[in-house]
């Protein structure tokens, strides 16, 4: 699906709340292209970011960080240091959202569900430790029963 640019509109009142005033600071008005900078910077503070956004930007920004996540880039950073932190924060966001703001995720999970699986499925490719970020794997099964009660509701 074609994404725009989220508006300024689209961002509502973010001046009303801190969270959404810092990510709109790191991420309005830029493209896909332009954020991925962001996300190699700092997932973890990325990932917060997309946690608090907007509906609308939330679900523009999260494809630049299913891009991120699963480019060859990720893999590189410090390293690899941060491979396994950028994954085990994109699954824990699309659980969050999941389990809290379903109605921000719920019309593009269809789209996220093939970077969800390459993420869990690969955990050894982000040099994730199973006893520091848990079990990918789980974390995909998990996913999937949300999904599965979050058609179940409709």
């Amino acid at each position: 699906m074609k994404r725009h640019i989220p508006s300024e509109e689209d961002w509502g009142n973010y001046q009303d709340d801190l969270d959404q005033n810092y990510a709109h600071g790191i991420f309005a008005g830029r493209d896909s292209t332009q954020v991925m900078s962001a996300f190699a910077r700092s997932s973890i503070d990325r990932a917060e970011d997309l946690r608090f956004m907007p509906t609308v930007p939330f679900q523009y920004y999260i494809f630049s960080f299913c891009e991120f996540v699963t480019s060859a880039e990720v893999l590189t950073l410090n390293d690899g240091l941060d491979a396994s932190d950028a994954a085990s924060c994109f699954l824990n966001l699309v659980i969050y959202k999941l389990e809290h703001q379903r109605s921000d995720i719920e019309p593009i999970i269809n789209e996220l569900m093939p970077f969800v699986e390459r993420v869990a499925l690969n955990q050894s490719l982000y040099d994730a430790d199973i006893d520091i970020y848990g079990d990918f794997k789980e974390n995909f099964f998990l996913i999937q029963e949300l999904v599965g009660k979050q058609i179940a509701s409709r």
